[in-house]
């Protein structure tokens, strides 16, 4: 007896050890292809930048030199199935808002087309959708201008969906885009005032995959190899703006020589897309200030709906924006035509564009990379307006009142040999800095309108420290843009499964296997419950009777009766679980199912359909094994998550629901079945499954094939046990469910039934 329990135990940690062990190797393996194995011994470590001196600038005065303007816009997502926003947006976008602000640079962060189907499931490449966007390319000449260094896009999520590889032929990008380079870019724009560097990383997984996996991104070694050589090119540049179709706290960063918090150090600010301002308005300003590597995180919302686009400028090495909406009336506007919309007739009308560029908006400096001393120095409040017609009067206030001076035009237009034209509409007011430099806030307000009486108005606040004015964002976008999903959803993950196997199933297996005499113990926790449940209905008595009038006492019972009714549920939860853990029947699938999340395929299908048989592959808690190495896409974390969600649901319930009321309620005075076994709650246990389990298993048998219900260990299977066992135990009638003594096998017979 005693050898067969301690054979038992040991074979249940050996078994637990093993699993957990080859868990740790396939995590090891998946994250292989993020760390450089052999790294360049000439490789250098980046140190913060300091501030630049400011001493050798001119004064910000009245001069119209200096200054470079671009635009970034992001998520144009053209669809051949939606009748709204889209390409109608990007259009407007083209034939509006480039001409208007005439900029050096326009940068689209991808998600250049949507890649769906008509019922918005399936992802697929659309050339119909690329075409489009080619067209409108084409049909604005934004490629040929500067040389073609006038317009350039990169590949988001979308832009990569179901394509396996770079030179797939449903790689679209190739062909159809402007930049036509797979893997980011690097630009310098050399002016007489200094030089300034875009550096465009590419996130999309090596193999595209099809949604719902794909919404994270990641840079491998040899990605970070690529963004590594590319800043190390763009050093000594005034600025580097990194540009990246996902925010940095849904990226998974490898490392080649440096980490990527290392080689931020030298970015001034990073450019990019993908969230589309989320849900309910919390990522409207999806923005933060890294202040240990120094680096400004601007995600930009989309234009897909939004037809948002920012307008930057750089003056004297002061970098400053404004968020634009186009003016197209309702959003997303309607788009009957479809892929079918033409190129607007005549420029829709636009308000005024008013960008501020000195002083500074005091909360988006950049004290390691800006010369903000120039704004004490300079005698010149400056800003640039653009505009569809003539400025007629730009009015200014600081702190609400009307500045003394007016302001006037010394704005300029440059075109080069090849007639591309660089707009610099600069209005400027003098001004004494050192009448606000007392350390207090303040705010200037510019109002500028043009002949056909349209107006804008934009407020800043100003000061002169060098630390920015936090942004009023904390519960909204900023704290999003500050996160670090990956460790969010890697640690997370981790310490979940572990509770969950730990508590749920291995510790009450080992303490039902080391019982001496499970009916004797089984017998004293009923006893044990069955009083605990008297105290606690003798507490609730004493509350309800109303004879109690000294709140101190009421609040003492209510105290009593919290910590009475926290102690029942922990003592028996503890007693069903090992209840549990002696019926085979029920406990050996359990164990699987927990340990089939550390060592086998959540689920095994067609991930990437265009590919064929080489598009099959297996999505591990910890990465996705394809085509004979892992991609260490964090989507396979939140399935994992969902999974073991699930599967401690189950776990905590289904022990509830196997063991008789009797173990916790006195038959003599309870009436009637517990709270816990009314249809209500039954119904809503089976709803969660379907819910929780069985529509995600739909979805992925829709999107992946009918292989991912075969391998399926962690979700089609799941489903499948959870129904067969909440069919057992909540809908099949069962006398046994209705005994007042209970019978609990002893380890030994335990042992016989389960074989």
């Amino acid at each position: 007896m005693e050898t067969r329990k301690v054979l038992s135990q040991v074979v249940l940690v050996l078994v637990t050890l093993l699993c957990w062990l080859y868990g740790l190797h396939l995590y090891t393996e998946a994250n292989r292809p993020l760390l450089q194995q052999d790294r360049s011994p000439h490789s250098s470590v980046s140190s913060a930048p300091l501030g630049p001196s400011s001493d050798h600038l001119p004064v910000l005065d009245d001069g119209n030199d200096g200054v470079l303007t671009f635009i970034h816009a992001s998520d144009v997502h053209i669809s051949k199935y939606v009748p709204q926003g889209g390409l109608i947006h990007f259009l407007h976008f083209l034939h509006t808002a480039v001409p208007l602000i005439s900029p050096r640079l326009v940068t689209i962060t991808g998600d250049l087309t949507d890649g769906k189907d008509q019922q918005k499931l399936i992802s697929l490449q659309q050339p119909d959708e690329w075409k489009a966007y080619q067209r409108a390319l084409d049909s604005s000449g934004v490629k040929n201008r500067f040389n073609g260094t006038f317009y350039r896009d990169q590949r988001g999520n979308h832009d990569c969906f179901n394509v396996f590889a770079s030179d797939s032929a449903d790689n679209y990008f190739n062909t159809y885009s402007a930049t036509k380079e797979v893997g980011g870019y690097f630009l310098e724009i050399k002016e007489s005032f200094g030089s300034y560097a875009f550096v465009a990383s590419d996130g999309c997984p090596r193999h595209g995959f099809a949604r719902p996996l794909n919404f994270f991104g990641y840079l491998d070694a040899h990605g970070m190899q690529l963004l590594e050589g590319r800043l190390e090119r763009a050093k000594g540049s005034n600025h580097t703006f990194l540009l990246n179709h996902y925010p940095v706290s849904t990226m998974l960063y490898g490392r080649y020589n440096q980490t990527f918090a290392q080689l931020a150090r030298g970015v001034s600010v990073f450019l990019c897309g993908h969230l589309h301002q989320l849900v309910g308005g919390i990522g409207a300003q999806l923005q933060a200030y890294k202040a240990h590597e120094g680096y400004w995180e601007l995600e930009i919302g989309d234009m897909k709906e939004h037809a948002l686009y920012r307008v930057y400028a750089v003056d004297h090495d002061l970098v400053s924006f404004v968020d634009v909406t186009l003016p197209v009336g309702r959003l997303p506007m309607p788009n009957p035509q479809m892929l079918d919309a033409t190129v607007p007739v005549e420029p829709i009308p636009h308000p005024p564009v008013v960008l501020v560029t000195n002083p500074k908006d005091a909360r988006y400096l950049l004290p390691q990379h800006e010369p903000l001393g120039i704004m004490r120095r300079s005698t010149h409040i400056r800003a640039l307006v653009w505009a569809d017609s003539n400025i007629t009067k730009v009015e200014m206030k600081i702190d609400g009142i009307a500045h003394p001076h007016p302001a006037v035009f010394r704005g300029k237009q440059t075109t080069d040999a090849h007639g591309d034209t660089v707009k610099t509409p600069l209005w400027v007011a003098p001004w004494d800095p050192a009448q606000y430099d007392d350390s207090r806030l303040h705010e200037l307000e510019v109002t500028a309108t043009d002949a056909q009486g349209k107006s804008t108005s934009v407020r800043i606040p100003f000061h002169f420290s060098p630390e920015p004015v936090p942004l009023d964002n904390d519960s909204r976008g900023g704290w999003i843009m500050r996160q670090s999903f990956p460790d969010i959803f890697r640690i997370s993950g981790l310490t979940s499964y572990l509770l969950m196997s730990v508590l749920l199933v291995i510790v009450p297996r080992l303490y039902y296997l080391a019982l001496g005499e499970p009916r004797a113990w089984m017998a004293a926790r009923t006893l044990a419950h069955h009083k605990d449940e008297a105290r606690i209905r003798h507490l609730g008595s004493a509350l309800m009777r109303g004879d109690i009038v000294n709140p101190f006492t009421l609040a003492k019972l209510g105290l009593a009766l919290i910590a009475e009714q926290t102690k029942f549920l922990v003592a028996t939860q503890f007693t069903a679980q090992v209840y549990f853990a002696s019926l085979g029947p029920f406990f050996y699938p359990a164990y699987f199912f927990t340990m089939a999340l550390s060592c086998l395929p959540l689920f095994t299908g067609l991930l990437i359909p265009s590919a064929g048989p080489l598009g099959v592959g297996s999505v591990y808690a910890y990465g996705i094994y394809i085509a004979g190495e892992w991609a260490p896409l964090l989507d396979s974390w939140t399935y994992a998550l969902a999974s073991i969600i699930a599967l401690a649901v189950l776990l905590v319930y289904l022990p509830v629901a196997a063991a008789p009321p009797a173990l916790f309620y006195s038959p003599y005075t309870s009436s009637g079945k517990p709270w816990y076994r009314g249809v209500a709650v039954r119904l809503a246990v089976a709803v969660y499954c379907v819910v929780y389990l069985g529509l995600p298993t739909l979805m992925t048998v829709y999107t992946y094939g009918f292989a991912s219900i075969l391998l399926g260990y962690s979700r089609a299977w799941l489903f499948v046990a959870a129904s067969v066992a909440l069919y057992v135990l909540d809908w099949r009638p069962s006398a046994a469910r209705n005994v007042a003594y209970v019978q609990v096998p002893s380890p030994a017979s335990g042992a016989r039934q389960e074989e």
